[in-house]
């Protein structure tokens, strides 16, 4: 299995694409030590591309959105893993 697969399978993203990771360490707060994150860069399967969040249903693109956007995904033991991804609107 190719290591991108493994990725996706570990953090729950189906039908994407990986095409880049970076890890972060961040200052923890008031958790006291250093945290470290995983962001993972992604897009949607060409397939996939421009649906419809309605009715699934390919649409052109209305614009480019508020540029890339990250979402929590699921956690690898104390590492925070997020997806970061394009998110136009169609």
């Amino acid at each position: 299995m190719r290591s991108s697969r493994l990725w996706g399978k570990l953090l729950g993203c189906d039908n994407t694409v990986i095409e880049g990771m970076d890890w972060c360490e961040e200052d923890g707060g008031n958790a006291g030590g250093p945290v470290l994150r995983l962001i993972v860069h992604v897009r949607p399967q060409q397939r996939l591309a421009y649906r419809c969040g309605i009715r699934g249903k390919k649409r052109p693109r209305y614009d480019h959105g508020q540029g890339r956007r990250r979402w929590r995904a699921l956690d690898l033991g104390t590492v925070r893993a997020y997806l970061e991804a394009d998110a136009p609107r169609v």
